[in-house]
């Protein structure tokens, strides 16, 4: 299997081979009169034991729908489902569906390998016009429909809470100051190899709200969208978080940033506290038997409407442009995002359903866990910040850039300038603007 770094090349690679595979495998005569040449689909995505069931049993039930079309399951890791879609890619031999996440849209979308849904056909009346925007493309089109939407949080992990005799924080009035001194008051309270917080100097989430609150962001409309500086901060905090012993030393942040859910610090009841997506909730709530708690994310002035949170897709169904049964993948994908009965069976585990009468119609199937997210989802509603800019045509590579200038720091191989530097160097230089 590739590694992540690897993977990153081959996407890189695939503005060539999609002018190829526009003769591969995928193509066909039937294509260019939006003609369907198969009864068959791939569909692809990644995740969990959990949202691997769930999918499973909306393909089984689609089945009923339309009992002449099989879909073949072609489920991976997020670690490796990067390199493999670009590797399929760029053989022309795509799946027909594929989930999509924000990182990686323009970088597949303005090279042509995904169609527009709008002009397809895709019913999207009852989405919230937000939740579809944050799917097109500029000059390309609607390109990918939302699965669902969520927000940064910060997990809690009841059970450490309580064996450190701590009580949950106010997540409407704390700082970061405050979330770094609970945690190492955490890790002084407990076992050794029990500590308050993860190393979140290596988690994207929470380098980009942190540069909201700095009034910048990840991205501006001319590529990055922060300062050295800024970056230099943020790596001074993520610094302090070890030095404290608020969080791991690094060499178990970094074993840690590998590990799945179920065997994550946080779910195996060695760590308080875990920034994650709120459509993480229910597979961590799972693994950790129902002892999560949902917070906020902290400010930096000790009030919830600074935060700068925002609606994100949490992930996208998107149909291969070269896919040689266009009707057969895009009447499924209408059914994932519009149908009751699909909502009733993936529920919230890809985030809380875009569409508005879906939402409405799964209400009474949740599980706790699944209302823990809708919760949180609708209880930060009057407090987000702006949208932030599309992730730009290479911008998928920031998240391994991060951890690169993160492990270097954390091991003492830079200081917090040079790490801020190098973050936005290599960030400027990935990105095709």
């Amino acid at each position: 299997m590739h590694t992540r770094r690897e993977a990153l090349a081959l996407t890189l690679a695939v503005p060539t081979a999609l002018t190829l595979a526009a003769c591969g495998p995928n193509r066909s005569s039937s294509e260019a009169s939006g003609g369907d040449s198969s009864s068959a689909l791939r569909f692809m995505w990644w995740g969990n034991a959990v949202r691997d069931k769930a999918t499973r049993g909306a393909i089984d039930a689609y089945g009923e729908v339309e009992s002449d079309l099989s879909i073949s399951a072609e489920p991976a890791d997020w670690s490796g489902y990067w390199d493999k879609l670009a590797t399929q890619v760029a053989g022309g031999d795509m799946p027909d569906v594929v989930q999509m996440d924000e990182k990686y849209l323009s970088e597949y979308g303005n090279r042509g390998a995904l169609l527009d849904l709008e002009k397809a056909g895709l019913e999207t009346s009852d989405f919230e016009d937000s939740s579809v925007a944050a799917g097109e493309v500029p000059d390309k089109g609607l390109l990918a429909i939302n699965a669902g939407i969520n927000a940064p949080v910060l997990l809690a992990n009841a059970a450490v809470f309580e064996d450190a005799g701590i009580d949950l924080p106010d997540d409407t009035t704390w700082t970061w100051d405050d979330l770094a001194s609970l945690a190492a008051d955490i890790t002084k309270a407990t076992d050794d190899g029990v500590y308050g917080l993860q190393q979140i100097g290596l988690v994207q989430a929470t380098f980009q709200v942190y540069m909201r609150q700095l009034g910048k962001d990840q991205y501006s409309a001319d590529g990055a969208g922060f300062a050295a500086e800024d970056a230099e901060k943020f790596f001074a905090y993520a610094k302090s978080l070890q030095e404290t012993k608020a969080a791991p030393d690094a060499s178990v942040s970094v074993e840690e940033a590998g590990q799945s859910v179920d065997q994550s610090l946080f779910a195996t009841g060695k760590c308080a506290l875990q920034v994650a997506w709120s459509n993480q909730v229910v597979a961590y709530d799972t693994a950790a038997g129902g002892k999560v708690h949902v917070l906020r994310m902290p400010s930096m002035t000790g009030k919830a409407a600074d935060a700068q949170l925002w609606y994100k897709a949490s992930m996208y169904f998107a149909v291969s442009a070269k896919t040689t049964a266009e009707k057969h993948a895009v009447a499924f994908v209408d059914w994932l995002v519009n149908s009751e009965d699909a909502g009733r069976l993936l529920l919230a585990e890809r985030g809380v359903p875009a569409n508005l009468t879906v939402r409405e119609a799964i209400a009474d199937d949740l599980t706790d866990a699944d209302i823990k997210a809708v919760d949180f989802i609708e209880s930060i509603a009057d407090e987000l910040g702006d949208a932030p800019v599309i992730t730009p045509q290479g911008g998928g590579q920031f998240e391994d850039i991060l951890t690169r200038c993160g492990e270097d720091l954390l091991f003492g191989r830079t200081d917090t300038k040079t790490a801020g530097k190098d973050l936005l160097d290599q960030l400027t230089s990935a990105i095709t603007v």
